[in-house]
């Protein structure tokens, strides 16, 4: 499998910064040479070794993959380990400052990148966890994407308004035993969500962050395993 590691250079003119306007990613080709696009977004620690792990893992499935820097206006680079204090701090902090207007252009670019490579079909899937399961969900209702995938987003039920606005097959990944989703406000995103015939909530007898196979106080082998299949089955249909 061809790998191109950070970094990647995406432009994105658009919110121009003082440290300039490109930010990295990390992307994977598929064995196969060709297929759909697939715009992965981390978690609040970046794009660490799991991150590029997980890209590969979906390239391995056929998707051209790119998981871009959702923080670099914060700190380029930044690859947090969820078990050093101060690097979980400084995640959840950034998760708390992030702009999701420029979080969402960013992405675009990133849409645009991968539109503009050979080897991708045109058609474009988003997946993401944790905070980037926030964004993937923002990138639903605000971008034209063919299908998009959130795991755990932590955030979604701030959002929860916009939801009207998607019009692309949809999936969301929950833990029933999520700290930090609580029951009442997974009650209240499928209150709100389920309406919509377009988005599927799939539950899990597991907590935050179960897909995470380096962290094994939060990896859930099933969960995982069941959420992974309806995700590719769900980006299959983009070949």
């Amino acid at each position: 499998m061809e790998k191109i590691s950070l970094p990647v250079t995406i432009s994105n003119p658009e919110f121009p910064e003082a440290d300039g306007d490109d930010f990295g990613a990390y992307v994977a080709m598929p064995p196969s040479g060709s297929g759909p696009g697939i715009i992965l977004l981390h978690e609040i620690f970046g794009v660490t070794g799991w991150i590029k792990d997980t890209a590969d893992l979906f390239a391995a499935q056929g998707y051209c993959v790119a998981a871009p820097e959702m923080f670099w206006r914060l700190e380029r680079n930044f690859a947090g380990d969820f078990w050093v204090p101060e690097q979980r701090q400084k995640g959840f902090e950034f998760r708390g400052q992030v702009d999701h207007d420029k979080a969402i252009s960013d992405i675009a670019a990133t849409i645009a990148y991968l539109k503009s490579l050979p080897e991708c079909n045109g058609r474009i899937g988003v997946t993401g966890f944790c905070t980037g399961g926030t964004m993937t969900y923002l990138s639903a209702a605000r971008l034209e994407v063919d299908a998009v995938v959130a795991y755990y987003g932590t955030q979604i039920h701030e959002f929860l308004e916009e939801g009207q606005n998607i019009s692309c097959p949809t999936i969301l990944h929950a833990g029933t035993s999520d700290e930090h989703v609580s029951l009442e406000v997974l009650g209240d995103i499928k209150a709100a969500l389920e309406p919509n015939p377009n988005i599927t909530i799939h539950e899990y007898d597991a907590g935050h962050a179960f897909a995470n196979t380096e962290r094994d106080t939060h990896f859930v082998a099933g969960a995982t395993e069941a959420a992974h299949a309806r995700t590719f089955e769900m980006f299959n249909g983009l070949k």
